[in-house]
């Protein structure tokens, strides 16, 4: 039965390879700003109506803020656009190229990881659908964000960008050998203030780029998780 989750991871990678073939050929990801928000709603609303809601137990709440506190720490000091918006190119005052060329693909490194833990705990925890859609979601936009900055450092972007969208299937293969004898509410719990806190991070970023708009894209993919929570 664990192939279901491997397969998921695997079908991450390669969307998020896609994404980043379109960068690295300069052919424009045009809607991705929208495609991101829908993505950020999905999240904002998986953390609020399925994983926090599920993981309800006593204490439950110091691993949700323990979510957000990884989520932060890694914004903080990993993150790669100076106004921790995550994964900027259009901001202004980029880091150096040393932090682009290294720290930059560490940190996305770090998040595609995360996305395959995410993707063993919903397999684990009987979660299933609702997850695996929410990691899906945000793979193309993800691959074309990480590629854009890439190209300007890297004479081969698309090595570096293969390794780093490889963490979704290592993080899902590990996450399976190693979480199974955690308790599916603790690993809710801890799952839902890592979607929460990536949601508060950024929610910022959407706004900067599609401010008239971004409300209305949040709230879309909101409503997804809540016809897919009524549908179960």
């Amino acid at each position: 039965m664990d192939e279901i989750p491997i397969f998921i991871a695997i079908l991450s990678f390669i969307v998020m390879c896609i994404g980043e073939i379109l960068a690295y050929y300069s052919i424009s990801l045009k809607y991705r700003y929208e495609f991101e928000a829908i993505s950020f709603g999905f999240i904002f609303g998986v953390a609020t109506l399925i994983l926090i809601p599920k993981s309800f137990f006593e204490g439950f709440e110091i691993f949700v803020v323990f979510g957000m506190i990884v989520v932060y720490l890694i914004e903080k000091y990993l993150a790669y656009c100076p106004l921790s918006r995550k994964y900027c190119i259009e901001c202004d005052n980029l880091e150096e190229v040393i932090k682009i060329k290294f720290i930059y693909p560490i940190s996305f490194f770090i998040h595609t990881f995360i996305d395959g833990l995410i993707i063993a705990v919903s397999y684990i925890s009987n979660i299933g659908l609702p997850l695996y859609f929410a990691i899906l979601l945000h793979k193309l936009p993800a691959g074309f964000v990480l590629m854009s900055p890439l190209k300007g450092v890297y004479k081969n972007p698309l090595y570096p960008g293969v390794i780093v969208s490889f963490g979704t299937v290592l993080g899902t293969v590990i996450g399976l050998i190693t979480l199974k004898n955690i308790s599916p509410k603790i690993l809710l719990a801890f799952s839902g203030g890592i979607f929460l806190g990536a949601f508060l991070m950024l929610v910022p970023h959407i706004y900067e780029h599609k401010k008239e708009k971004s409300f209305l894209y949040l709230l879309i993919g909101y409503i997804l998780v809540m016809v897919i929570t009524l549908i179960q």
